[in-house]
């Protein structure tokens, strides 16, 4: 049986946040897609400072402790990318986007929760001619990872 090579994927804030602090299926299976290795999820400084200030928002009530237990569940996982020699900066793109967008990621996927914003990616991607990188929504990758043999779901 050949080996599947881990899927390079960059995931908008909201889809990580939800696998990070929601305990359903569908949560639980894209923690464990990144911490099986089945993907390598993709972070820079800009990501990671993001999720920083996400989990620190009052409304969550997370202690420092939660939110470092979060952050160790997911980026020791994570390969950082450096900032890439293209610093564009697009209005209609967030920062996981603008990570998937850049040639120095080599990313493979974009994952995102907002169908409005991925319909935005797709047409940003088309642009940039990146016919090598995807957008899709969290239940796709992850129906996308059982018909390939993953098992995600613990």
């Amino acid at each position: 049986m050949k080996a599947v090579q881990a899927r390079r994927v960059v995931l908008d804030l909201p889809l990580l946040l939800q696998a990070l602090l929601c305990s359903d299926d569908a949560a639980q299976a894209l923690r464990q897609a990144w911490q099986s290795g089945a993907c390598v999820p993709l972070v820079n400084a800009e990501m990671a400072q993001a999720l920083i200030t996400a989990l620190r928002f009052p409304r969550l009530a997370l202690s420092e402790v939660q939110q470092q237990e979060l952050l160790a569940d997911f980026l020791p996982y994570a390969e950082v990318v450096g900032p890439s020699a293209d610093r564009r900066r697009s209005r209609e793109a967030s920062h996981a986007l603008e990570l998937a967008l850049s040639p120095h990621a080599k990313a493979e996927l974009w994952l995102c929760s907002d169908p409005a914003l991925r319909l935005r990616g797709q047409r940003l991607i088309s642009r940039r001619q990146l016919p090598a990188l995807k957008g899709l929504s969290g239940e796709e990758f992850l129906a996308g990872l059982s018909s390939a043999g993953h098992d995600v779901t613990g």
